[in-house]
């Protein structure tokens, strides 16, 4: 069958960075990212960059799956596991996924104070 989504997101990396180091920083971060996602980012010198790239990451799974009602950003945690990126599902985006027989393919970039992200989802198995 082929790629049955398709996802694209850019962020600028300085936008998160004015988020980081503003009055709302802790609630945005709580928010939109997991514990495990926040102790990777926050460890690296370019903790803004890390986060734009997995903002990206969730908008454009979000994109690829036609913005299901009810999707949570924590319901998408971006890894690395010293491979390609890829999504730990939970919540609704794991029961989307699930409900569809999908899996999602990852690739995130950084350039020129943005970050990027595509999703390709496919069938599982093809």
């Amino acid at each position: 069958m082929g790629i049955v989504g398709l996802g694209l997101d850019i962020c600028s990396i300085d936008r998160i960075q004015r988020i980081m180091s503003g009055p709302r920083a802790e609630a945005f971060l709580n928010r939109v990212y997991t514990q495990a996602e926040r102790a990777v980012c926050g460890q690296r010198h370019d903790a803004a960059s890390a986060y734009a790239a997995r903002w990206a990451a969730k908008e454009a799974l979000v994109k690829a799956l036609g913005a299901p009602p009810g999707i949570r950003w924590k319901d998408m945690e971006v890894r690395r596991d010293g491979g390609p990126p890829y999504f730990a599902l939970s919540g609704v985006a794991k029961e989307v996924m699930d409900a569809r027989g999908l899996e999602a393919f990852l690739a995130l970039s950084h350039d020129a104070g943005v970050a990027a992200a595509t999703v390709v989802l496919q069938k599982r198995g093809e």
